[in-house]
């Protein structure tokens, strides 16, 4: 009996390996089980004795057992799936028939971290592609931000089906984790601390967080982000090292620099520093920190950004004179920015490292609970919506009244405007103009310094601007830096 069972065991592996199955003698069919066969012969060929021929698996069939457990799901996702990924902690936007987790990239785009969370979730081609003619989204994000293709073959599957999809490999994501981790699957997250690299983002996703800290963590981590909207990355800065202590003394620790044997930084720990506040990159085996530098040279921000994190040695001396190049390093470049060299990675247990996996995977599929989604909704409501927006920028934008007082502008119409459209350098009278608000500016001093490119500018050139200008949410710091830079004049009252 045991030797019967065991060639049943060996007779069903081999057809899980693509081995003999049950042929159907009238037609291509082929099935696992013969009970499943005889079904199909009742109901396909009626009146025919049953008849079995050995077959191979389907080719079909074959196909998707040597995928990953998830290929199933992968290829493509529908907009549902999409919206549920809308808080900044995870945050995924649809473009162009792609889509792309910006939970990274929000905190380092140069309109600030609310412009993107405010298309969290959505589907944002018409907006993207109006402001960014012509520029492919992948130059401004890492190649892992691309999440998979915007929609299914309906005729395959339907929406829902996806979604018991998701939901069954999530139940296998957990079994397996749960094995791995010798059935403590509901680890304190200080004891699974060890297993995974530990971030804000991640701890508030853990059930076994306290209430009251992870009500201080989201409250530091807000302001973090507010901060960075107004670009006041010294404020940020403060704030991470405050987030760091509280984790410190709920014995929760943020990954720290971590040199191996050898001394040297490996990239991987590079790749942690990649926001704005806390910016380090690799560039020809040496490791800087450049976070100073930003504070002191924003019009730096966008190339140095782009590399944040990084190893940008590929990049050396590619655009003479910009980061990264010789001319650059020489002119720039402080002793003290040096961290480093770059080291080898360390040994990692391949448990661990299974582990990690599995559960980038289950984060990725599992998403923000509903609690999560609802409270990122309340915040939004009641920090962007368009009762804001109707109120003049003065009123909202106190410190503008400052600069405005006591000048005596110019008075324009906007046909006189719509003849300012350029070239930079052109004759006289052609200098780029754009309205904001009904007063009048000068693009030529900012050109070469925008952080969202001379191209975004020019093509509003002449143009009254205010509604895209709004969309970006610019803070008060930039909208005074504007006004003290670039104000030429006003409107006439009658337009």
């Amino acid at each position: 009996m045991a030797m019967e069972s065991e060639m049943q065991a060996n007779s069903n592996g081999d057809q899980a390996a693509g081995g003999s199955f049950f042929g159907c003698a009238y037609c291509h069919e082929a099935f696992p089980e013969q009970r499943e066969l005889e079904v199909h012969q009742k109901m396909n060929h009626e009146g025919q004795p049953f008849s079995s021929v050995p077959s191979p698996l389907p080719e079909q069939e074959r196909a998707l057992l040597q995928k990953a457990p998830t290929a199933a799901i992968s290829r493509g996702m529908p907009l549902s799936e999409v919206n549920r990924h809308c808080v900044p902690e995870d945050c995924w936007v649809a473009i162009d028939g792609k889509v792309y987790d910006l939970t990274e990239f929000a905190d380092r785009h140069p309109g600030g971290p609310s412009v993107i969370m405010s298309w969290a979730g959505k589907e944002a081609s018409e907006v993207y592609n109006h402001i960014h003619k012509g520029i492919n989204i992948n130059s401004y994000l890492r190649p892992e931000a691309l999440v998979g293709d915007l929609g299914i073959d309906e005729d395959l599957m339907s929406e829902s089906f996806w979604h018991s999809l998701r939901r069954s490999r999530i139940d296998e994501l957990k079994e397996e984790l749960h094995r791995l981790r010798g059935g403590d699957a509901d680890a304190h997250p200080s004891r699974r601390a060890t297993l995974t690299k530990v971030s804000v983002a991640s701890l508030l996703k853990q059930k076994g967080l306290g209430e009251s800290l992870r009500a201080q963590l989201q409250s530091l981590e807000t302001q973090k982000r507010a901060a960075l909207d107004v670009e006041d990355f010294g404020q940020a800065q403060q704030i991470k090292s405050a987030l760091e202590c509280l984790l410190a003394e709920a014995d929760l620790h943020f990954p720290q620099r971590v040199e191996n044997s050898s001394g040297g930084i490996p990239l991987s720990e590079v790749s942690r520093h990649n926001k704005p506040h806390d910016c380090w990159v690799a560039l020809n085996g040496v490791v800087y920190d450049l976070t100073d530098f930003l504070l002191h040279h924003p019009e730096q921000r966008k190339p140095v950004l782009a590399w944040a994190g990084r190893d940008a040695s590929q990049m050396w001396d590619k655009i003479p004179g910009r980061f990264p190049s010789s001319t650059w390093m020489e002119f720039f470049m402080r002793p003290e920015a040096r961290m480093g060299e770059v080291g080898p990675e360390p040994q990692v247990d391949p448990k661990v490292d299974e582990i990690h996996q599995l559960e980038e995977e289950l984060r990725r599929l599992e998403g923000p609970s509903e609690e999560d989604i609802q409270a990122a909704s309340a915040a939004r409501a009641g920090t962007t919506k368009h009762g804001a927006s109707q109120l003049s920028e003065e009123v909202r934008f106190p410190r503008l009244k400052e600069i405005a007082a006591g000048k005596q502008l110019p008075l324009f119409t906007r046909a006189e405007v719509a003849k300012h459209k350029g070239p930079p350098g052109g004759p006289p009278g052609t200098e780029p103009y754009m309205i904001l608000h009904n007063e009048v500016y000068d693009l030529s001093i900012c050109l070469q310094s925008h952080p969202g490119g001379d191209d975004v500018l020019l093509a509003r050139a002449g143009m009254d601007a205010t509604r895209d200008f709004e969309v970006f949410e610019h803070s008060e710091k930039s909208r005074v830096r504007r006004d003290q830079d670039l104000l030429v004049g006003a409107l006439i009252p009658a337009e």
